[in-house]
C-alpha cells in the first residue's frame, strides 16, 4: 500500500451549485465553452450547470424507462453520449440488460434552449457502464467500464455494436466485495488505458495496441488505493475522486499519492464521484468536481447533504 501525503494547505474550493438532498451526481462532461453537463445516479436526469452563472442551472433531459444515469463523454463537438439503466443505489446493482446509450446534441441548445436527444443503442451485454471514455473520435468508438462484470467494453456508435475489449483480474470484483463496484473510472492517455478498481483498491494501466484491438500487460500503479473516477492534468497527474473518503487525491506522474482537497470527516467534497478540468484557455487549472453528498458513506456516520458541483483551483499544486 502506498503512503498518502496531504497537501498543506489544501486547495481552495467553491460550490457552484448544490442540488436538494438526496441527490447522487455520478459523472460530468465539460463543454468547450466551459458549461458542465452532470448525470445523476439518483434520478434519470442530465443537468447543465454554467460556472459563469450557476443560477441558470437547467434540466437538459429526463429519460424514461430507466432510473439512473452513469457515464458521459463527448464524441463530436457538442455531441455527448450518456448511459442510463435501472439501478438500485442501496445494493449498487443494476437490472440485467437495462442500460442504453443516448446521444445529446447540445448545438441546438445554444440556438433554441433545447438539446436534441435520441437513443443510440442498447447496451444489453453490459451490467453497468460506469465510466465512459473516447477511444477514437474519427471512428466514433467509446470505451465503457462495466463495474458489475469487471470488464472493459468497446462501443462502436457507427455500427451500433458493443463487445468485450478486455477482461483481466485487475478489473474484476473480488469474492464477496464490500462494495460491488470493480473497474470504475477509465481514461486514455498517451496510448495507455488507465482505470480504477474500487472493490480491489487498484489504480492500473495497460498499453493500447492497434487502437484497442488488444492491450499490453497490466501495470498496477497503486495498490490499496480506493478511487472512483479521475482525470489528468497537463502534467499527466491523475486527480482521483475518493468517494467514500470525501477527498481528492493525486496520483502523481512522478510517483506517490497526495490528498489535495477534502477530509474524511468534512462535507467539503463529501462523496466525490468524478472530476474534469475546464477546457477554456487560461482556465485549464480549474477542476470541476461532482459529489453524492455522502450518500455512499455519511460523513461522521450521519451527515449527508445534496450532491453538488464545485470548482477547485489547482494552481498551488506542485508535483514535487
Amino acid at each position: 500500500m502506498t503512503e498518502v501525503a496531504t497537501l498543506e494547505p489544501l486547495l481552495p474550493s467553491q460550490v457552484l451549485h448544490q442540488f436538494p438532498a438526496p441527490s447522487w451526481i455520478e459523472n460530468l462532461a465539460v463543454r468547450s465553452n466551459g458549461q458542465i453537463l452532470v448525470t445523476f445516479c439518483s434520478a434519470p436526469e442530465v443537468y447543465l450547470v454554467d460556472p459563469s452563472d450557476p443560477s441558470k442551472t437547467v434540466l437538459i433531459h429526463k429519460f424514461v424507462n430507466v432510473t439512473a444515469m452513469s457515464g458521459i463523454v463527448e464524441v463530436d463537438h457538442d455531441k455527448f453520449y450518456v448511459a442510463g439503466g435501472v439501478c438500485d443505489l442501496k445494493t449498487m446493482t443494476s437490472e440485467a440488460g437495462s442500460y442504453r446509450l443516448w446521444e445529446i446534441d447540445m448545438s441546438t441548445f445554444d440556438t433554441n434552449g433545447e438539446a436534441t436527444v435520441k437513443e443510440a443503442l442498447k447496451l444489453d451485454k453490459i451490467g453497468c457502464p460506469n465510466g465512459l471514455e473516447l477511444l477514437s473520435r474519427s471512428e466514433k468508438i467509446i470505451l465503457a467500464a462495466d463495474c458489475e462484470h469487471g470488464a472493459l467494453f468497446k462501443i462502436d456508435i457507427t455500427n451500433g455494436t458493443h463487445e468485450t475489449a478486455l477482461q483481466v483480474d485487475e478489473m474484476r470484483n473480488p469474492e464477496n466485495p464490500f462494495i460491488p463496484v470493480a473497474i470504475n473510472g477509465v481514461k486514455v492517455l498517451k496510448e495507455y488505458l488507465y482505470w480504477t478498481n474500487t472493490s480491489k483498491a487498484l489504480f492500473c494501466r495497460a498499453k493500447i495496441v492497434e487502437n484497442g484491438k488488444s492491450f499490453g500487460d497490466v501495470e498496477v500503479i497503486h495498490q490499496g488505493f480506493i478511487g472512483d473516477d479521475f482525470c489528468f492534468d497537463s502534467n499527466d497527474n491523475a486527480f482521483v475522486t475518493q468517494n467514500p473518503f470525501n477527498t481528492i487525491t493525486v496520483a502523481k506522474s512522478t510517483g506517490g499519492l497526495v490528498t489535495v482537497a477534502g477530509r474524511i470527516d468534512q462535507l467539503d467534497v463529501a462523496g466525490a464521484t468524478a472530476c474534469q478540468f475546464d477546457r477554456r484557455k487560461g482556465r485549464e487549472h480549474m477542476l470541476y468536481v461532482v459529489t453524492n453528498g455522502g450518500l455512499a458513506g455519511p460523513v461522521n456516520g450521519t451527515e449527508v447533504e445534496g450532491g453538488k458541483v464545485l470548482v477547485i483551483d489547482t494552481t498551488a499544486f506542485k508535483t514535487g
